[in-house]
């Protein structure tokens, strides 16, 4: 009987694609990064559905569509999970472990996990998150908001108060390794969570120099962006405008620094990811797939955070490592979701991938580029007026917003920076899109996107800018005192 390989996925939260070296970018340090994907396949290609974090890591988890779970922001599932990743996993004799942040609803559902060793964004209480527990017991249980702070401040650029070896990215990594190393003998899954580099953006010392301002290069945007004519443009996600002309263009780039220092805090932590399954013999037979479940928009087309279908915001990095199985240091164009890796996980186990999962295969791909994988992506964010669809094919991304009916239309191979909305000069293009949108949402019962036969619409309004780049909820009063006093 073979070996069945190890299984590891390491995601990050928030990151995008374009800021590391591997996928192009000259001045971010990803140097662990860049390491597996030369030790494997880069997918160019690759989406979140529904780019925010529960819709996204939900999706994954139960390889179905993030609207099947009632998930399109971030909220409660309205329907339970019947075959999770973990479970399924575990089913084929694995040790099946979760290290970081998980973002599931309820906070503590294991899903198939036999252990989980949380450090979550916002915990619910202390004694559910073991990296809260882990500063206590290191005399840094007083600090009431460990991640950075957030609400007005949510935004702000700042400097970690904690050294980095505290930190939430060496924890996530320093328990990722002692997992591998105390399961070394036995197969495991290990879903590897990094809470950064979602904001707030506070790397520790020395990253939040690591990248002069000088350097840093300007947010790609136009000035007809910065006063749109309706509001569909204006809420192509929650931050549009709001609180843009607040900000110096000082402010901005040092948001932009000081992420991509948080990007590099990372970068380490992966790097001795690997060196622990280098030192334990295992790297050549552990499937490693490295993603993250969106992306950020840092000020590109005056934009901040996620919940758009821009590809800052959408598109996100995803790399396939399997030196005993799969090529090494090739690249692949084929389409692909979040939700193919629970089809790919599901596989390398020897389990079988429910017939309800929309997930494929991408080892599949990875081992041939012209196997195919899928034609089209179908993806949506948000609910009522300000639920956006994209539909995604060839060299077209098209956009529905159900604010006023309006429509985008991008040739991404002549506008990869999404700048010249063609859709008025396509009418009968985008007709064939709005129609496959409602057929698929109709084989699905996604009634929600739908009036009648038709994508639903709502007359058009404005969007009234105000207050800060800011974020609920504040971090919890359940977990202030987290030194127990």
């Amino acid at each position: 009987m073979a070996k069945k390989p190890n299984l590891l996925l390491i995601m990050c939260d928030q990151l995008r694609f374009d800021v590391l070296g591997c996928y192009g970018n000259p001045l971010v340090k990803t140097p662990n990064i860049d390491r597996l994907a030369q030790r494997g396949i880069c997918f160019d290609q690759a989406y979140s559905q529904t780019p925010v974090c529960v819709p996204a890591r939900h999706g994954l988890i139960s390889g179905l569509n993030p609207f099947e779970l009632g998930l399109l922001k971030n909220e409660n599932l309205a329907k339970e999970i019947d075959h999770p990743l973990p479970e399924l996993i575990r089913k084929q004799g694995y040790f099946t472990c979760a290290v970081g942040k998980m973002h599931f609803q309820p906070e503590r559902k294991h899903y198939g996990f036999d252990r989980m060793l949380l450090s979550e964004e916002i915990p619910a209480h202390f004694a559910d998150d073991e990296y809260l527990q882990f500063l206590s017991e290191q005399g840094y249980g007083h600090l009431t908001e460990p991640h950075g702070k957030r609400s007005e401040l949510y935004y702000v650029p700042q400097i970690s108060e904690l050294p980095e070896h505290l930190h939430t990215t060496a924890w996530t990594g320093d328990t990722t390794c002692r997992v591998i190393r105390q399961n070394q003998n036995r197969p495991f899954f290990i879903f590897s969570s990094f809470i950064k580099p979602h904001p707030p953006f506070d790397p520790c010392v020395p990253y939040d120099t690591m990248y002069a301002l000088e350097q840093v290069p300007l947010p790609v945007r136009k000035e007809f962006e910065r006063t749109p004519d309706d509001y569909a443009i204006d809420v192509m996600n929650d931050y549009k405008v709001n609180g843009i002309d607040s900000l110096t263009l000082e402010d901005e780039l040092k948001m932009r620094a000081y992420y991509y220092g948080s990007v590099s805090q990372v970068d380490k932590q992966i790097g001795r990811i690997l060196d622990t399954l280098e030192s334990c013999g295992l790297i050549d037979d552990t499937l490693i797939v490295f993603t993250s479940d969106h992306g950020e928009m840092l000020g590109d087309h005056y934009s901040y955070g996620k919940r758009t279908f821009y590809e800052a915001s959408a598109k996100v990095p995803l790399i396939v490592s399997w030196p005993a199985s799969v090529p090494q240091g090739e690249r692949r164009e084929q389409l692909a979701l979040l939700q193919d890796i629970y089809a790919s996980f599901i596989t390398a186990s020897g389990g079988i991938v429910p017939e309800a999962s929309s997930g494929l295969d991408l080892l599949a791909a990875a081992s041939d580029p012209d196997q195919p994988l899928r034609d089209r992506i179908f993806a949506e964010v948000g609910r009522g007026r300000v639920m956006k669809m994209m539909l995604r094919w060839g060299t077209y991304k098209f956009i529905y917003h159900t604010n006023g009916g309006k429509m985008n239309l991008f040739n991404m191979e002549n506008d990869p920076e999404e700048f010249t909305d063609i859709s008025a000069e396509h009418p009968e293009l985008c007709l064939q899109c709005r129609e496959a949108m409602a057929q698929y949402y109709q084989s699905y019962g996604f009634t929600e996107a739908l009036n009648g036969n038709q994508l639903v619409s709502y007359d058009a309004q404005r969007h009234v800018p105000q207050g800060y780049l800011d974020q609920t909820p504040k971090w919890p009063g359940t977990v202030v005192a987290a030194d127990g006093n």
